[in-house]
């Protein structure tokens, strides 16, 4: 069978050797769907630049990645044609130190971003999943947080800047040094989240942060969640400031595979600073602890990082341990933690399905881990959807918002993964179709099938 005349225009653009055709790359990663016909890697902008004008000319439909971690994240994509990989554009481009700024390519791993900001004592909260794998770009398009998102805050308050190409191939910027955004969009901000459906990230500045002295996390054991959620309650009404907040129920504890995760609620405290701050939290967490029945445990050192490094691969863990299984993540009032935290456990006995949640105690963020404690099949998968689907009710319910973040391709195009469409719907496909007219990028990846 003839080449296509476009797959031959993509190796003048990028070389032949940077272009994939066998796909056991995207196998590999658990590509959704009818498989592309080819994989290209530039090396730089322009060639990501020429690489959409092609696409635009040959009517080819588009889907950005980096090194995959993220490709079976939210809908049902559409067919593609090419895949666009920024794998090998993972340079730093520009690393003031003393101005706490760093601007790096999207195809830069986290943990490459993170040894090179620690060896300046500077960090960003890069404590997301798969981070032996994640690149910078991927983390940002998909707006995945992790723990210390409580102190440091998201992306959104992170980012300064970034360099992109639209679907038209057009090399843009926005924010940054550059203040002024084109068409009168914090494009930035609109950036972050978008799943690669309005434009392909290629550099990013950041603002960076300087690592504190030293830290501490404080194991607070509880017997309920009522206790617990009270603890987590007076620790952000003390003065205390938290790096994180998390409270682990026991299945989760369970799924991390850490000791010190057994009891049947775990709040786990992460304090920064010098030592008389660590000092004064270990008081102040005494006192806030008064007549709430806990139990509390320190840990430091390599200790402390071994149980913060099993939290944030929590769900690359279970998606592991658990192919067939299902992650709802919601966004509640902190008010509503503790009744959708009961109403999950409620609803998946119910259903008979076995459930492990995480909260970010200190943000409302809750993740729900659903599974089946038997063998796959059509009745289980029922009994997991209409679980998922439950959960987005009761959040709503709440005044929260939640969304099916990661769940098998067999039940994806069955199950409501989305919640109630938001007010704000038609306005999110207004600017796809000013940003993206023709649809070609990551087509039915974001909220809504956009």
């Amino acid at each position: 069978m003839p080449t296509p005349s476009w797959q031959k225009n993509v190796e003048e653009i990028v070389g032949p050797a940077s272009v994939n055709y066998q796909m056991d790359w995207l196998r590999q990663r658990g590509w959704e769907g009818a498989m592309p016909q080819a994989i290209a890697f530039p090396s730089k902008r322009e060639e990501v630049g020429e690489l959409l004008r092609l696409a635009r000319a040959a009517r080819l439909r588009v889907a950005p990645a980096g090194n995959g971690t993220k490709l079976r994240m939210g809908g049902t994509g559409q067919p593609v044609d090419l895949v666009v990989s920024l794998a090998r554009m993972k340079r730093i481009t520009d690393y003031p130190a003393s101005d706490l700024t760093i601007s790096v390519e999207a195809g830069l791993p986290v943990r490459e971003l993170a040894a090179a900001l620690a060896a300046e004592r500077q960090m960003l909260p890069l404590d997301v999943p798969c981070a032996a794998e994640a690149t910078i770009g991927g983390v940002v398009a998909a707006n995945s947080t992790g723990p210390r998102r409580l102190a440091c805050g998201s992306w959104r308050d992170l980012v300064l800047g970034v360099h992109f190409v639209t679907a038209e191939g057009v090399l843009a910027k926005g924010g940054g040094k550059v203040v002024k955004n084109v068409a009168g969009y914090d494009l930035p901000k609109l950036l972050i989240g978008s799943m690669g459906t309005l434009a392909v990230i290629v550099e990013i500045a950041f603002k960076a942060l300087p690592i504190p002295p030293t830290s501490a996390t404080f194991l607070l054991l509880f017997s309920n969640a009522a206790a617990a959620l009270e603890a987590s309650r007076r620790i952000r009404h003390s003065p205390l400031a938290p790096q994180a907040l998390d409270l682990l129920d026991a299945a989760a504890g369970s799924l991390a595979g850490h000791a010190g995760l057994a009891a049947p609620f775990t709040l786990l405290v992460a304090a920064a600073g010098s030592e008389a701050v660590l000092d004064r939290f270990e008081r102040e967490l005494h006192s806030l602890l008064r007549g709430l029945g806990g139990d509390l445990a320190l840990l430091r050192s390599e200790e402390e990082s071994a149980l913060w490094r099993t939290v944030q691969e929590l769900t690359p863990t279970f998606l592991r341990s658990r192919p067939d299984g299902i992650v709802v993540k919601v966004s509640l009032p902190l008010t509503e933690m503790g009744g959708f935290l009961a109403q999950t456990q409620t609803t998946a006995a119910a259903n008979a399905i076995n459930s492990a949640s995480v909260a970010r105690a200190g943000s409302g963020i809750v993740y729900c881990y659903l599974s089946s404690g038997t063998e796959a099949g059509d009745a289980v998968d029922k009994q997991l959807v209409r679980t998922s689907e439950l959960l987005l009710e009761a959040a709503e319910r709440a005044g929260g918002r939640a969304m099916v973040e990661w769940c098998p391709a067999a039940v994806k195009s069955r199950m409501n993964l989305w919640g109630t469409p938001r007010d704000d719907f038609a306005w999110m496909r207004r600017v796809k179709e000013a940003m993206d007219p023709g649809g070609m990028l990551n087509p039915g990846r974001f909220y809504g099938g956009i």
